[in-house]
């Protein structure tokens, strides 16, 4: 009995081998051969560049491809901020990619950089493209931009979480944002050309609303004829100190 049952079990070990085998040379077989990839997301990169980047192609085998190498090889792209590679089997691999996307013109010597939300460099414009941007100048710019590099990253993501809470109106009326590294503070300038003292991020939401009375009291000043706001500090909690002249 115990003999018997021993060769059973061999006998059983032997054909899920055998069928372990079959299984592994079906996976490997052309039935699998990729003769599909799809992209989607591209608006300023081109799908052959993307393709490119991927090392993949028309052919291989669907379970060679290594899903995560293939989508960091696509995110070294400076205009790419994520790349997700995913198998469709039996043989189609299909692309999805999130462009960075202009956020922020940041003057750099005789021309702009072109940022993202993250601060990362997209690209470099003699002149001020069409439209409304968010304007940043840093007191310390850095010696050497490439493309893809981040710049000034805690400035920018203290702008980009200032600019995120104001209304479309009050962006409008905004010059430009200075970012203080030594003091780890934004300076605001108006198209009036007021200063807002904005400081840090503490009591964020707080210092965003004055803004708006900001421009009011610009407003009336002109209107009255009274004088020009100068500067507005608004880093330390209670009453704004201001000056006008």
């Amino acid at each position: 009995m115990v003999k018997q049952r021993s060769r059973s079990l061999f006998y059983i070990a032997i054909l899920i081998f055998i069928a372990l085998i079959c299984l592994l040379f079906f996976l490997y077989s052309s039935f699998f051969y990729i003769d599909k990839i799809s992209i989607s997301g591209t608006e300023k990169v081109s799908e052959s560049e993307v393709l490119r980047l991927s090392d993949l192609s028309l052919g291989t085998n669907i379970f060679k491809v290594n899903n995560r190498l293939c989508a960091r090889a696509i995110e070294i792209h400076p205009l790419i901020k994520s790349a997700q590679v995913i198998r469709r089997l039996p043989r189609e691999i299909k692309i999805t990619v999130e462009e960075r996307k202009q956020w922020a013109l940041m003057p750099y010597h005789d021309n702009f950089l072109v940022l993202d939300e993250e601060g990362v460099c997209i690209d470099r414009v003699i002149n001020l493209p069409a439209g409304h941007y968010c304007l940043i100048t840093v007191d310390k710019p850095p010696e050497e931009v490439n493309l893809g590099h981040a710049i000034a990253t805690e400035g920018v993501q203290m702008v980009a979480e200032i600019y995120q809470l104001l209304p479309q109106e009050d962006e409008e009326q905004i010059s430009e944002f200075h970012y203080d590294s030594d003091n780890n503070e934004i300076l605001i300038y108006t198209l009036r050309g007021s200063e807002i003292k904005f400081g840090n991020l503490e009591r964020l939401e707080e210092k965003v609303a004055l803004i708006n009375q900001v421009f009011q009291i610009e407003e009336k000043l002109e209107e009255e004829g009274t004088g020009v706001l100068q500067y507005i500090d608004l880093r330390f909690a209670g009453q704004p100190a201001l000056q006008i002249k």
